[in-house]
């Protein structure tokens, strides 16, 4: 199992996700990103999911922006693609120019220059990444956010794997981040659509969800 975090984040995202997974036995791979570009992500989480593909492909979950991360993963190498509240991008299509066709809260939270590198307001990003949860999850999760460059945003992707492989979409229908329109046109790339009233951050708002769905496709 390869988990792909989305932009802003780390790969601490994945933590309570994670350690669920392997309590079951499932060998989980953590991708860390922010290597300045679209390509130097994509290349992380193929170094991260060659640590644990001794066995042949393996399934890829990308929250958010680490959906065209993992869009951008050789075919061969995988097994299945989860989307998390993700982007789905054909090839040609970047980040913002999908973001853009479907407006959110995101922008109006974002601190810097979108041409080059951005962190999230503190007083907003909770509201905006993890509505659900209660205050004290909602802080740990924010303080772990980390400036982001934004150039992979802009960059397209050149390698769609949703079109070859098997793929679940999970569309959250209370995101601020990417409109539930937008995931809702996403959901038509993809073969099989969960639909969650959850928040952005689902992988903490619905840990439980997460790793139940990710186990049963790693058949565990």
């Amino acid at each position: 199992m390869l988990l792909v975090h989305g932009a802003w984040h780390t790969g601490k995202a994945w933590n309570g996700v994670a350690a669920r997974l392997r309590a079951q036995g499932v060998a989980v791979a953590v991708a860390e990103l922010h290597r300045d570009s679209l390509a130097g992500d994509v290349a992380a989480a193929e170094a991260a999911l060659d640590g644990i593909a001794g066995s042949g492909p393996v399934v890829a979950c990308g929250h958010s922006y680490g959906g065209a991360v993992i869009s951008g993963l050789p075919p061969s190498k995988v097994a299945h693609l989860v989307y998390l509240a993700a982007m789905m991008p054909d090839v040609g299509e970047t980040s913002f120019g999908l973001l853009a066709q479907a407006p959110s809260d995101l922008g109006a939270c974002m601190v810097g220059d979108v041409a080059g590198t951005t962190t999230i307001d503190p007083a907003r990003a909770g509201g905006l990444f993890h509505g659900q949860l209660e205050a004290d999850r909602r802080s740990r999760h924010v303080a772990e956010l980390v400036p982001q460059v934004m150039a992979a945003g802009h960059q397209a992707a050149v390698t769609a794997a949703w079109r070859s492989r098997p793929s679940t979409y999970v569309r959250c229908t209370d995101d601020r981040v990417v409109h539930p329109e937008l995931q809702r046109r996403f959901t038509r790339r993809a073969t099989r659509t969960v639909t969650w009233h959850s928040d952005h951050g689902a992988f903490a708002s619905h840990e439980l969800h997460t790793a139940a769905l990710l186990a049963r496709l790693a058949g565990t």
